[in-house]
């Protein structure tokens, strides 16, 4: 399945009002009729609108607005939702010759020009004079995110727009960035967007641990088998994509995609033939997917999902939402927007879900970290609220009770494109729904210098759980 931008309704276009003022308002209205927020929160319509008045009146003049600048706004509304699965894209004239990344709470520089030596690995104090403690703070109040180190890891992307930098309030012709060990550089604001970031930064990769090009890879060292999980994908999500939204699958993509369940099968039969007692199961680089590729791995790991707690989901029934996937919503569903609909599991999956004929029933251990997010946050919470597996790593960049499920959209007025999510999703412990991030069971720290030298911490103190008697028992 394809997911294409489909453009939403006009509600709103009043000839009074210029395109970045009649996208605005409409988009609005659209967010009220398809996001379950504004059916758990009954005080945020009026919140929301009281900022889009305000920026209304901002994007008045056209003549001082770029397009980079009215996608900000918008997205400084989305902030109101506390869903990150919700944007639009920023699509910047002109970029500065740098990129930024965010890495356990400090920015890093991660490329730049050449005509800067010496300068990228390094960790940033402050930009145009602001302090990068004040910068990420206001990341937070202009970009979608659902805690401070998703706000840390989107902003860094955009630490290179132009119109981000202005709305930040830095001002002046020259950027001048200061690094933790007293370095500063200083970028010409006329000429420096004409130069490329061709310098990179060196990351020396782990011999156990690096990411893969690929979804999901194993391998055995002794008695311990290393699996990185990196995407919730496959044709049978494929095929089932097909299937929620009315689509003709293609015969040679179903072939081209792996399915989930050999992979599992491959890998338990070759665990169990080589005497594994510990499966270390890393999803730091996972960035979510079909959550029932969690399912299937907890099935594998012979927790039967009859036997847990489980997410309870919401959707917001819309008529935009049952021309996207036609076949999601049960008739009784569809005949009401104004609450949340709970969909039965059973209906998420569609056609019947392949489970491993094999089971590995040894000691297990998880690993996440800043970019655990969606779908992997998902299984992550599902394994810690019940108790199932010990957790290590760095705290997520999601909250365990969140928004997602997303389509694919793009704006009437502007051709502005985004996604904006259907549905609400409880974490089985519903007392802790308050929680901003996911907390491993053990913290482990890892600093920008040891990331970049490719120390990994995690994989080294994973291995003490090979000396655990046995797996916990669930709770």
């Amino acid at each position: 399945m394809i997911m294409e931008y489909t453009s939403i309704p006009i509600y709103y276009n009043d000839k009074r009002y210029n395109v970045y003022q009649n996208e605005l308002m409409n988009f609005f209205i659209f967010l009220t009729k398809v996001h379950p927020a504004f059916i758990l929160d009954k005080s945020l319509k009026a919140q929301c609108r009281q900022f889009v008045l305000s920026a209304c009146d901002e994007l008045c003049d056209m003549n001082n607005i770029t397009l980079a600048d009215f996608q900000l706004r918008i997205n400084e509304l989305l902030v109101f939702l506390q869903d990150a699965h919700t944007f639009v894209n920023i699509e910047p004239l002109s970029l500065y010759p740098f990129s930024v990344r965010y890495f356990n709470g400090s920015f890093y520089l991660y490329s730049i020009s050449s005509r800067y030596k010496n300068v990228t690995g390094k960790v940033i104090t402050s930009m145009g004079g602001m302090d990068i403690i004040d910068i990420h703070k206001k990341l937070a109040g202009m970009l979608p995110a659902e805690n401070k180190i998703k706000a840390g890891i989107t902003g860094s992307h955009f630490l290179n727009n132009p119109s981000l930098i202005k709305r930040l309030g830095i001002d002046g012709d020259v950027l001048e960035i200061v690094f933790s060990d007293g370095d500063r550089i200083n970028i010409d604001k006329e000429n420096g967007t004409n130069n490329q970031p061709d310098q990179m930064t060196v990351i020396k990769p782990n011999a156990v641990t690096a990411r893969q090009p690929m979804p999901y890879h194993y391998r055995i060292i002794d008695s311990i088998c290393y699996f990185q999980f990196n995407e919730m994908f496959d044709s049978y999500t494929y095929q089932l994509g097909c299937q929620l939204s009315g689509e003709t699958p293609d015969e040679n993509i179903i072939h081209s995609l792996p399915f989930f369940t050999e992979f599992l099968e491959h890998m338990i039969q070759d665990m169990n033939q080589k005497g594994v007692s510990l499966l270390v199961v890393d999803m730091r680089y996972n960035g979510g997917g079909n959550s029932l590729l969690g399912n299937m791995l907890l099935e594998a790991l012979n927790i039967h999902l009859s036997d847990i707690e489980s997410y309870r989901t919401y959707i917001r029934p819309s008529s935009f939402l049952k021309e996207f996937y036609p076949f999601l919503l049960n008739k009784s569903a569809e005949m009401n927007d104004k609450t949340l609909a709970e969909q039965n599991q059973d209906r998420r999956m569609g056609k019947e879900v392949p489970l491993s004929k094999y089971k590995y029933t040894g000691k297990v251990v998880f690993i996440q970290g800043q970019n655990t997010f969606s779908s992997a946050n998902y299984l992550l919470t599902t394994v810690k609220d019940n108790h199932l597996f010990p957790i290590i790593g760095m705290p997520t960049s999601q909250k365990p009770t969140c928004y997602g499920d997303i389509i694919p959209i793009s704006l009437p007025f502007t051709g502005t494109k985004g996604y904006v999510s259907h549905s609400f999703f409880r974490r089985p412990d519903s007392l802790l729904d308050e929680e901003t991030t996911l907390m491993p069971d053990t913290l482990i720290n890892t600093s920008v210098a040891d990331y970049l030298k490719g120390v990994d911490n995690c994989w080294d103190l994973s291995l003490i759980h090979i000396s655990e008697p046995t797996r916990p028992e669930p709770i």
